[in-house]
C-alpha cells in the first residue's frame, strides 16, 4: 500500500506547476478606472467651472429672480462654450 501512495506523492511532484502570482481586486480596479476615466484635469477644470457659475448664479439669485435666472442663462452658455460643444 506504501508503494501506491509513493507512486501518487512522485506523480503529484512532478505535474504540480507554480501558480502565476494572482492581482489583487484592487489593482485591477484601478488599471480599469485608469483606463476609462478622464485625466485629472479635466475633472478639476469641470467641477470648479460648474461650482463656480452655480455660486454666481445663486449670489445673483438671492438678488432678484431676473437677475438669477440671466445669470443661469449665462452660466450654461459659457459652459457650452467652455466644454466646446462646436469643436469636431
Amino acid at each position: 500500500m506504501t508503494a501506491v501512495f509513493d507512486a501518487f506523492r512522485a506523480e503529484r511532484a512532478t505535474t504540480s506547476r507554480p501558480r502565476p502570482p494572482r492581482t489583487p481586486y484592487t489593482v485591477r480596479a484601478a488599471r480599469w478606472l485608469a483606463r476609462r476615466l478622464p485625466r485629472w484635469h479635466t475633472i478639476r477644470t469641470l467641477t470648479l467651472s460648474t461650482a463656480g457659475f452655480g455660486l454666481l448664479t445663486a449670489a445673483a439669485w438671492t438678488l432678484h429672480i431676473a437677475a438669477g435666472l440671466a445669470a443661469a442663462g449665462i452660466s450654461l452658455l459659457v459652459l457650452e462654450a467652455l466644454s466646446g460643444g462646436d469643436r469636431r
